[in-house]
């Protein structure tokens, strides 16, 4: 082979080897943009979720602000009562300033739900023998000073003295769940 020959056999050696590279380089380009194309499209489908989350949302908040507002309201009420204990001794207290005559009082926590933010209940089965104006009083003044509470049973009869009454009442506090 003469110095001709092989000039032309590495200029197209040269040549096969750059278009091999050009071809490398495309087959990567294509790759990559494809790619580029694939993320985007996920993207995409992830913006129009968050717009839909936004939306879903907006529509949640405004549906549930009034009763987020009255939640926000009573918040202060079932926050007094942390614990059973605390409960007990606002019933107590309540009875103390009533100055009614309780015969029997029985206290008892009681699981409503593990999962709920109110996730127990405090149960006050109290028995009370007084006046009659003075005991009716002190049962609107005790719902007044624990509004939280709700009165599951009330029983009234008539006392064993001329205006007495005998009220058999059964009390649920719901103790909020500390978060």
């Amino acid at each position: 082979m003469n110095d001709h020959k092989s000039a032309c056999m590495i200029l197209v050696l040269l040549i096969a080897g750059m278009l091999y590279g050009v071809n490398q380089l495309r087959n990567a380009s294509a790759s990559a943009r494809t790619a580029a194309d694939a993320v985007q499209t996920q993207a995409e489908a992830a913006q129009q979720q968050a717009q839909l989350a936004q939306i879903q949302l907006k529509t949640l908040e405004s549906k549930t602000s009034e009763l987020r507002r009255a939640a926000e309201l009573w918040k202060p009420h079932f926050a007094r009562h942390a614990t059973p204990q605390s409960a007990e001794q606002r019933i107590v207290e309540v009875i103390r300033e009533g100055d009614v005559f309780v015969i029997s009082q029985k206290f008892d926590s009681r699981q409503l739900d593990k999962d709920a933010m109110i996730s127990e209940a405090l149960v006050a089965d109290l028995v009370v023998e007084d006046d009659y104006t003075k005991t009716l009083n002190w049962l609107g003044t005790l719902e007044e000073k624990i509004p939280s509470c709700r009165v599951s049973r009330c029983n009234l009869k008539r006392g064993d003295r001329g205006n007495d009454i005998h009220l058999e009442l059964q009390l649920q506090i719901p103790v909020l769940k500390k978060s």
